[in-house]
């Protein structure tokens, strides 16, 4: 009887090292589980930052992903025309005539599925030097259209090469729109990152909530060259007035009370561009500081800090370019520093 307990002690004692191991495994793995939601209106650059993880911490893009990517940057080649040429009748700034007519109206004609041959890139090309399209590419804060048009215009012979792949900086610069939630892994020194994406479109936002628990910290990004433009769903709205009050009523929320937030003001390259031209009292009123570069970015950043109701709540902002692979590393690797200085104190807390 002694030895058939002594065995039952024996067995039992090798299951429950090898429960209480798993569990240690699970207790460390979570530990270094770092989730992160990443919010903010369409178009302010999510869907970019996501794109830097897989090139900064995940191998970059495989053959399949370029592949993808060519028929996007076609797609956003021709449907950026469109919106062009449909532009020169809502601003009422006159008519194509000759070549350009004849080369638009077969652009409107295209449809899905389509290949960017040399012969059509050349057509575009003319197109795209006609003094009214780009007199309307001009006016483009009017209506919807991304500010990397001119890049791929500007390399439409590349593009139409039978073997062109893109490079990492063309699918940087080109535009899919988020839809539904979309799940990101790396890793990242010792730790594993998943970062979740939701559509930032209006009629998107309704899945946010769904994303809500088990949040390390949130990334709110918004454009901050966006100030003169408006909605792509509704003309009447402002932009920047859209983001910064979405942001106001997301980081004000029951569910990040105790979340990092970590603010990411977007495409600074662009705002330091059309900053020389346009002063932000098209989006203040109140701003008094004409075209300073430097008052104008603090102008922007203040009206988003001043939206944090929750004055013990700390709030770490950056100024970013999503398309600058060597920026975004800088700053997350700043990012990754707060996150566990601020999980460290979560842990003293207990």
């Amino acid at each position: 009887m002694g030895c058939l307990n002594s065995k039952s002690n024996d067995y039992e004692f090798q299951y429950n090292y090898k429960i209480e191991k798993k569990l240690k495994q699970v207790e460390v793995d979570q530990a270094n589980q770092i989730n992160l939601l990443l919010l903010g209106t369409g178009d302010s650059g999510k869907s970019t930052i996501v794109n830097q993880m897989r090139i900064l911490y995940n191998n970059g893009f495989t053959q399949k992903q370029r592949i993808y990517y060519h028929d996007v940057i076609n797609s956003n080649i021709i449907e950026n025309m469109k919106v062009l040429i449909f532009a020169i009748d809502s601003l009422q700034l006159g008519e194509l005539k000759g070549e350009s007519k004849t080369i638009a109206d077969k652009i409107l004609d295209i449809k899905f599925n389509f290949d960017l041959s040399p012969k059509l890139a050349e057509e575009l090309t003319t197109l795209w030097n006609d003094k009214l399209i780009q007199s309307v590419y001009q006016k483009r804060n009017k209506f919807h259209i991304p500010e990397s048009m001119n890049y791929y215009y500007n390399k439409l012979k590349t593009i139409a090469d039978p073997n062109y792949l893109p490079s990492d900086e063309d699918i940087l610069l080109c535009r899919v729109r988020t839809s539904g939630i979309n799940q990101t892994n790396f890793s990242m020194d010792d730790f594993k990152f998943t970062i979740i994406d939701v559509g930032g479109q209006r009629n998107e936002r309704k899945k946010w909530i769904s994303c809500f628990e088990g949040i390390t910290a949130l990334l709110y990004i918004s454009s901050i060259s966006e100030y003169n433009q408006q909605l792509f769903e509704d003309q009447k709205v402002n932009r920047m007035h859209e983001s910064l009050s979405l942001y106001e009523s997301t980081i004000n929320s029951k569910w990040f009370e105790k979340t990092p937030i970590i603010l990411f003001l977007n495409k600074i390259d662009l705002f330091k561009e059309k900053i020389k031209k346009h002063d932000l009292s098209v989006c203040f009123p109140d701003y008094k500081d004409g075209l300073d570069e430097k008052k104008s970015r603090e102008y922007i950043k203040n009206k988003f800090i001043e939206k944090n109701l929750n004055k013990n709540k700390e709030v770490y902002s950056h100024f970013t370019c999503a398309t600058d692979t060597s920026n975004i590393k800088f700053v997350f690797e700043s990012i990754k520093d707060i996150i566990l200085s601020n999980m460290v104190k979560t842990i003293g807390n207990l």
